[in-house]
């Protein structure tokens, strides 16, 4: 075996360790990426589990983050055969009493269902789809961006202004539970915040969870929740 010298080693082809070698690559690095596993992903991979040819994801299975990211789209993943597919709806929480919360793909359709069970809930979520679109390209660079996001942060300040620093200051303290109670009469929207902000394991009743709970919400009404045709896998 023959050594040569390389300008990087990426330890692990899980999401960031494949983003980073590609990166480098792209850079024009001479980069070698190792991985323990059989396979690369990571906690972004499918296999048949239950069934031949019934595939399922093994950890992750849906992206908004992914389908948001500037990184991931520079990346042109699509000409590699990656192919993004949406459900009909964005997300259903389901009550035990039969009635569904449902995140639709237009933030108006998603108002007036809420408005429906509840008048004047329709307005308050639409305050909240506009918040994120007045920060969105922001928040997307903070969150992107290698940390400290300054710039990034800076710009978002800027932008807010005053009241605008205040409401995301408070939103990113706040509980999703409170966040749901302040702003909604009914249990559709409260329920939409809360089961999104629990994908990031942080409790309901904790600080910051309400600004979890609306980051993910608003990407649904902002990108979806898109899957990658033929499973996860298929994203690594």
């Amino acid at each position: 075996m023959v050594a040569r010298s390389v300008d990087a080693v990426v330890v692990g082809a899980g999401p960031n360790g494949l983003v980073a070698a590609n990166a480098l690559v792209d850079a024009g690095w001479d980069v070698v990426l190792v991985e323990a596993a059989d396979e690369v992903g990571g906690a972004v991979r499918t296999a048949e589990v239950t069934a031949p040819g019934y595939r399922t994801d093994l950890f992750s299975a849906f992206y908004p983050l992914a389908a948001a990211s500037p990184v991931i789209r520079d990346l042109e993943l699509d000409r590699h055969g990656l192919v993004w597919r949406r459900a009909p709806a964005v997300l259903a929480h389901a009550l035990d009493d039969g009635r569904a919360a449902v995140l639709e793909e237009d933030p108006d359709a998603t108002a007036d269902a809420l408005d429906r069970v509840a008048p004047g809930d329709g307005d308050a979520w639409l305050d909240l789809v506009a918040q994120w679109d007045a920060v969105r390209d922001d928040v997307l660079a903070a969150l992107f961006t290698p940390f400290p996001p300054l710039r990034a942060v800076a710009r978002l300040l800027w932008r807010s202004g005053a009241r605008g620093t205040l409401d995301l200051a408070r939103l990113a303290v706040l509980p999703v539970r409170r966040l749901g109670q302040e702003r909604f009469r009914g249990d559709g929207a409260p329920l939409l915040l809360t089961g999104n902000a629990m994908h990031s394991d942080v409790p309901p009743d904790a600080g910051g969870s309400g600004l979890l709970g609306w980051l993910l919400t608003m990407l649904g009404q902002d990108v979806g929740f898109p899957v990658p045709e033929g499973g996860a896998g298929a994203l690594s």
